[in-house]
């Protein structure tokens, strides 16, 4: 047990171990993420309760990334870097009580005009009767922003002193008590108990990274507010950072809305599929745009412009070698992840039609958005914070708007009748849901275009270090998508006597094909980024079997091997 808490509490240094970590914990976090989709999906199906559960989440999400934001890490990690040890526990205190002060009070404002505001996005569920549901389960989950915020404030202590396996295991917990909402508290409590379990989760995220900031000396005594200009100035820089992920949280709303308007169930597809597409994201794109940001802005505060761009081109490479083959296969086993991963229950073959469909059009913004979190932060180590907030603002008007319109292109027959044949749903009723995707997929991989050229004009060099990549990646998606679907036709005919084993046993040996060829063309084509992973994992292979053999004891990487406290 000791041994276990020893490697979460370590320290974790360098780029690319930071990486792995956080790409691990990613994969895990994301694949009980996807076993609680699975136990939503099969209890609910994509039917009005859970409609109900999702668009319950849009006022404490808002919440949480305008409040959350002013207390962001890409803010206080500075803050804390430039002060010592007893400078840092009186700032910390200080922001912990400026957050706890404005949490409380505009928790309280929300939770008292709820019911106008949920009145005015979701007018299909007053009129059947569920607003006061609604309203309830609203005001249950306005408590997480509260504990999230809370959460963004110990990551800070955490991520300082390089705690990247603590600070990336909190979705874990988080996910756990949402499950615990859906087996153990649903069953007593009703809908009411998925809310409930949503705050336990929260507070499982903030709770787990306690013990060991006050090892550190954090939070030892009740917080004192110390210097309120010092609170105001950490307020006023992460103002741009909140309202550029305000601007997302925008986006959502206006989606859940969009899709309340369609048939029951259309904000339960479109959920759904967000959160597969999210999995493939968080790995790939959110693990190197975190991983890369402390170095990026050391780069830029010692006056190596070169370093930063050449920093940033890496990880934009890295990226484009992940995302494109993945963006292939996922379009090509779209149906066999979603009926693996949602089909269960109440998750009937029409829910999975139109989830893995949404899904498809989704996985065309990965790369896109994979490359827009890595510049948002090379923006932010840069100081240059409107430009993000720009973008943002620009990808949920636009995202919204595309959405309005393409609802109404889609009740023309002919438009409806051709996206339905491109993707397969023919003849399956709600498939306008469809428009959603196709406006935020359309929305982003402009934005990033936007983003990626003038961030060219203010760093020069940039584009160029990463086209070769791009290039390369996009040959190897297409080989690799080839083989993905060559192989489903030829094991075609193949099954068992269970479904799933048939559907798993398809989609998993077709991903392997895709992955293998994809990776034969990497090493045709002298990909850089083939050759860098290739290396480092023959030189971890390498590291472990030195230490196995010397008798040492076994750690996750060299770095561990240093005193873990």
């Amino acid at each position: 047990m000791n041994r276990v808490l020893r490697l979460i509490t370590g320290e974790v240094r360098g780029i690319l171990s930071a990486v792995y970590v956080l790409a691990a914990f990613a994969l895990l976090s994301s694949l009980l993420a996807l076993f609680r989709d699975r136990l939503l999906a099969g209890y609910f199906g994509a039917g009005a309760e859970l409609d109900l559960y999702y668009a319950a989440f849009r006022i404490p999400d808002f919440l949480f990334v305008a409040l959350g934001a002013l207390v962001s890490v890409y803010v206080l990690i500075p803050e804390l870097a430039r002060r010592d040890t007893e400078a840092q526990k009186s700032y910390i205190d200080t922001v912990f009580l400026g957050f706890s002060v404005l949490a409380v009070c505009a928790g309280s404002v929300a939770a008292f005009t709820a019911p106008q505001i949920l009145s005015y996005l979701f007018p299909q569920f007053v009129e059947a009767g569920f607003l006061p549901t609604l309203v309830s389960l609203t005001r249950i989950m306005l408590l997480q922003p509260v504990l999230l915020g809370f959460s963004n404030i110990f990551a800070a202590i955490t991520q300082t002193k390089y705690r990247y396996t603590l600070y990336a295991s909190s979705p874990l917990f988080y996910n756990f008590g949402i499950i615990l909402g859906v087996v153990v508290l649903y069953p007593a409590f009703g809908l009411s108990g998925l809310a409930w379990g949503v705050v336990i989760g929260a507070g499982l995220h903030a709770g787990i990274q306690i013990p060991s900031i006050i090892q550190d000396g954090f939070f030892r005594k009740l917080p004192r507010l110390g210097d309120v200009g010092v609170l105001l100035h950490t307020a006023a820089v992460s103002a741009p950072r909140a309202l550029a992920l305000s601007m997302n949280q925008l986006t959502f709303i206006g989606l859940t809305a969009l899709a309340g308007t369609l048939a029951v169930g259309s904000i339960s597809v479109f959920m759904f599929s967000f959160n597969l597409y999210s999995v493939p994201l968080a790995i790939i794109g959110a693990s190197y745009s975190v991983a890369a940001f402390p170095a990026l802005a050391l780069s830029l505060s010692k006056g190596r412009q070169s370093e930063f761009i050449e920093n940033i081109a890496a990880a934009a490479r890295h990226i484009f070698f992940w995302s494109l083959p993945a963006t292939a296969l996922v379009i090509v086993l779209r149906a066999h992840i979603v009926r693996v991963v949602l089909g269960s229950g109440a998750f009937d073959w029409t829910d999975t039609r139109l989830t893995a469909a949404s899904l498809a059009l989704l996985s065309l913004a990965l790369v896109g958005q994979g490359l827009m979190l890595l510049l948002v932060r090379g923006y932010y180590a840069a100081g240059r914070t409107f430009m993000p907030f720009l973008a943002s603002l620009g990808i949920a008007l636009g995202t919204i708007s595309l959405g309005a319109v393409f609802i109404r292109v889609m009740e023309n027959t002919a438009a409806l009748s051709f996206i339905q044949a491109l993707l397969r749903v023919e003849d399956v009723q709600g498939s306008n849901v469809l428009a959603l995707a196709i406006a935020y997929a359309l929305s982003t991989l402009i934005g990033t275009i936007f983003l990626a050229f003038y961030f060219e004009r203010r760093f020069p060099g940039f584009l160029a270090r990463i086209k070769r990549s791009f290039a390369e990646g996009l040959v190897a998606a297409f080989a690799g998508g080839v083989a993905a679907y060559a192989t489903l036709y030829l094991i075609g005919p193949l099954t068992f006597s269970s479904t799933l084993a048939s559907v798993l046993t398809k989609g998993f040996s077709a991903g392997v094909a895709g992955m293998a060829v994809a990776g034969l063309v990497y090493a045709f084509l002298v990909n850089r980024e083939f050759a860098e992973t290739v290396a480092e994992i023959r030189g971890r292979l390498w590291r472990g079997f030195i230490k196995e053999e010397g008798g040492t004891e076994i750690v996750a990487s060299a770095e561990e091997a240093a005193e873990l406290k």
